[in-house]
């Protein structure tokens, strides 16, 4: 039997940025993605664009507390749906990263000392920086802490970059940016960044796929099992159905992707 192991590709504008993406996928700090840089040609119409290849069987181990705090909010321990996005880093914090919580840990879950909130915008403000500049991208992001949340809006010359194949590089900044600021607060701040509405406009798809299997399986019977998903979509499923009495909702699989499966009850 063959056991070899499919690699993954991925691209950006830059090799920095196809690394984010790989980073992103595996929920690993840039500095454990193993890649091989591939020659791609393009028709003169088309951007070039940097490909790099990654077997997955070479990529750095995941913390074992993250995993297991995955699990943890995976089960539910009767909430489905309070599931948290792991993130990578980049070299600079990744002496730090084996030891920081998952990036969307609901706010009340996070043991937050009283901080000045002017401090943590500056911090994050730096942070958001040190990873545009790995990025190489020619944006700038308005940033509001509420509810112990990070709300940051990014626009400029390179915005389109950011969600670029399914948003990538707008999650893995996601993702990555409460890492780099644990080095600075000793604690996680949960956060979401978007850029022109598309976060917005995909948890509406989201949402709406939700309410749309939901109804099918009410109507059918059985169970449907979405396709493999990050945390942070999961979460969107589980919240959307949670207040229905109909349906019940949990996650399948082991790993950074996993499947939603939605039942009739």
């Amino acid at each position: 039997m063959n056991t070899a192991t499919k690699k993954v590709f991925f691209s950006g504008e830059t090799e920095a940025r196809a690394v984010l993406a790989a980073a992103n996928h595996f929920g690993v700090s840039t500095d454990l993605v193993v890649f091989d840089r591939v020659e791609k040609r393009h028709g003169f119409v088309k951007r070039r664009r940097v490909v790099i290849r990654v077997d997955p069987q070479e990529v750095g181990p995941r913390s074992e507390a993250l995993e297991a705090t995955e699990e943890a909010t995976d089960s539910g321990d009767g909430e489905m749906g309070a599931e948290s996005a792991p993130a990578g880093s980049d070299d600079a914090v990744a002496a730090a990263a084996e030891e920081v919580p998952p990036a969307d840990t609901p706010a009340e879950e996070v043991d937050s000392p009283a901080e000045d909130p002017e401090e943590i915008l500056e911090i994050a403000r730096e942070a958001l920086g040190q990873l545009l500049e790995l990025a190489d991208l020619e944006v700038s992001a308005d940033m509001v802490l509420a509810d112990g949340r990070l709300e940051g809006e990014i626009e400029g010359v390179d915005q389109e970059l950011l969600v670029e194949d399914e948003g990538q590089v707008l999650l893995a900044l996601q993702h990555l940016l409460p890492r780099v600021m644990f080095r600075e607060l000793g604690r996680i701040v949960p956060c979401r960044l978007d850029s022109g509405g598309y976060q917005r406009r995909k948890e509406e798809r989201l949402r709406g796929l939700a309410r749309r299997v939901a109804d099918e399986v009410v109507s059918r019977g059985g169970i449907r099992t979405l396709r493999p998903m990050n945390p942070a979509d999961r979460r969107i499923v589980h919240l959307t159905l949670a207040d229905d009495p109909d349906v019940e909702t949990e996650s399948q699989g082991n790993g950074y992707f996993k499947r939603v499966n939605i039942r009739s009850v």
